[in-house]
């Protein structure tokens, strides 16, 4: 999936001159807060399925996962390890 722009890139102009568009078209909108991000700044996190125990992960922005924001989405069915 591609995104148009990156939240974080127009947060800080280093990192979009650093970046540019070069991650847009592998980008995703980060499923916690549902803001655009490009490649460069998304990254997995891995969690347990309780009721089958499978281990699943997601790509969430980088800053969903530094303020732990990813471990309150869905609690009641994840145990989440990373």
């Amino acid at each position: 999936m591609s995104v148009i722009r990156c939240y974080l890139c127009e947060q800080d102009p280093v990192e979009s001159r650093r970046y540019g568009g070069a991650g847009l078209e592998d980008g995703a909108n980060c499923p916690i807060c549902f803001q655009p991000a490009c490649r460069f700044h998304l990254t997995y996190v891995r969690w347990r399925w309780r009721d089958s125990g499978d281990v699943d992960a997601a790509l969430v922005c980088k800053e969903c996962k530094r303020t732990y924001a990813h471990r309150d989405w869905d609690v009641f069915h994840r145990d989440w390890i990373s």
